[in-house]
């Protein structure tokens, strides 16, 4: 293992706490501290990927529609909910955040394993909800087979897709020429 995966994975694994656990505790800090040298390191020239930051983007926008949709939906309410109650908070949009900037490092390797993401998203994520709640940083509103299930099958999706938008051989192709374009192939 190199020193660029051991500390992006390093970091990576010290966002969920940081995040949880601080938005239990009423503090943003903690995760926008590890969130913050997570990016530092990512995305400095030596160390970025050519997709990190399409990443962060997609991972920010699905974050925000989907996280909403639980509380939306009266799934799930979350701690500290800044900016607002009725969207999902900051200190989420920091775990995404952290998401996509494993991606292409040092869980590169699941890119071409998407239903092994699709199983751990769908028994990873209502047990990470879960362990949130016993910290007090999220409430289950609805029966916990809801919550179980909702969560579950949209991670189970959502996790392979995120991996399968961020493969290289996606990003390097050439666009193809729209349909019915003639391509002059002498030039």
């Amino acid at each position: 293992m190199t020193r660029a995966f051991l500390v992006n994975q390093g970091l990576f694994q010290l966002a969920w706490p940081a995040c949880v656990i601080g938005a239990a505790n009423g503090v943003f800090w903690t995760g926008l501290l590890v969130v913050g040298a997570l990016v530092l390191w990512q995305l400095n020239r030596h160390n970025r990927h050519p997709l990190d930051l399409r990443m962060i983007g997609v991972c920010l926008g699905l974050g925000f529609v989907l996280d909403t949709a639980w509380i939306q939906l009266g799934l799930l309410e979350f701690a500290m909910p800044w900016p607002s109650s009725q969207f999902a908070p900051m200190w989420i949009m920091l775990l995404w955040v952290s998401v996509a900037l494993v991606i292409n490092h040092s869980m590169a390797a699941f890119k071409n394993r998407l239903w092994i993401l699709a199983i751990a998203g769908g028994v990873g994520s209502p047990m990470s909800y879960f362990a949130g709640s016993r910290f007090g940083a999220v409430e289950w509103l609805a029966p916990a087979w809801q919550v179980i299930l909702t969560t579950g099958l949209s991670w189970a999706i959502v996790l392979p897709l995120l991996f399968w938008l961020a493969r290289d051989d996606r990003a390097s192709r050439p666009a193809a020429p729209p349909e019915g374009m003639i391509v002059n192939e002498t030039d």
